[in-house]
């Protein structure tokens, strides 16, 4: 349900991609999207890795 990605610039995680509909989603604590990505992750879920 959702990918890590990385910065072009610093190859470190940039956020997370929801793989249903391809939104970026930003490391953003306000960002409620963000929120129920780590929900999903606190429940036990792991996120695809990011490409290299």
């Amino acid at each position: 349900m959702y990918k890590l990605f990385n910065s072009p610039f610093t190859n470190e995680q940039a956020g997370v991609i929801r793989t249903t509909d391809g939104a970026c989603i930003p490391m953003d604590e306000s960002n409620t999207d963000y929120q129920a990505y780590l929900k999903w992750v606190a429940e036990g879920n792991t996120p695809l890795p990011a490409d290299e």
